[in-house]
């Protein structure tokens, strides 16, 4: 055991989520274009989008950087509050699976694009504290390029102390998948929610797919 490492991305990985970021993304450019969305909309121009893109079709093109990067707080700052009303839990099976992970004193790390507004929420809301040291949850900053650079992974994988070749991976995205492998990392779990699981069962690295933790053994 002491020659594994397991990594996690968070959100649609270890925290099921993906509604919550759309409702804030609609209830923020609701209040920002004072324009009722429909479900529509959200399908088309928010699901699967980047922020600036979003922001340009409802606002216009010519938005700063500044600008965007406001408002794209203000979207975390709905969700955060959402997700604190609600207090969802975690994955199916995946406190047991951190458990199982502790007790076979398997280092362990968290490797997300979040925020770290988020992280920050996340680290208590669903305390986190009883498996990960704060110092082994990363996430992209100015200093720190998102997925599907590497940088995290390497930066995790580094913390560990255990070669990426025997290291295990946790991802829902196929740019994560992607991070984690040009990162080393072999051994990939895709996590399915609701996307289909054939489309990233192709990808390198990837060596199995799982809907929820209730499915390993």
């Amino acid at each position: 055991m002491e020659y594994i490492g397991v990594i996690f991305d968070f959100n649609g990985t270890m925290l099921f989520d993906r509604k919550y970021h759309l409702d804030s993304w609609r209830r923020c450019v609701e209040d920002l274009s004072m324009t009722e969305l429909s479900d529509a909309d959200v399908a088309e121009y928010i699901d699967g989008k980047g922020p600036r893109e979003i922001f340009a079709h409802f606002l216009g093109e010519g938005l700063s950087d500044a600008t965007i990067q406001q408002f794209q707080e203000e979207k975390e700052r709905i969700y955060r509050s959402m997700l604190l009303k609600d207090h969802p839990p975690l994955a199916p099976g995946l406190e047991t699976f951190l458990d199982y992970l502790k007790t076979a004193e398997v280092p362990v790390a968290i490797a997300s694009s979040a925020p770290l507004s988020n992280m920050l929420m996340y680290y208590d809301e669903f305390e986190l504290f009883r498996w990960f040291e704060w110092d082994h949850i990363l996430n992209a900053s100015e200093n720190m390029p998102g997925k599907p650079h590497p940088a995290l992974y390497q930066a995790a994988v580094k913390l560990l102390k255990v070669p990426a070749q025997f290291c295990l991976a946790f991802e829902d995205a196929e740019v994560g998948i992607q991070a984690a492998y040009a990162a080393g990392i072999h051994n990939i779990v895709h996590i399915i929610t609701d996307m289909p699981g054939e489309i990233k069962e192709s990808l390198p690295g990837v060596v199995r797919t799982i809907r929820d933790y209730t499915e390993l053994t």
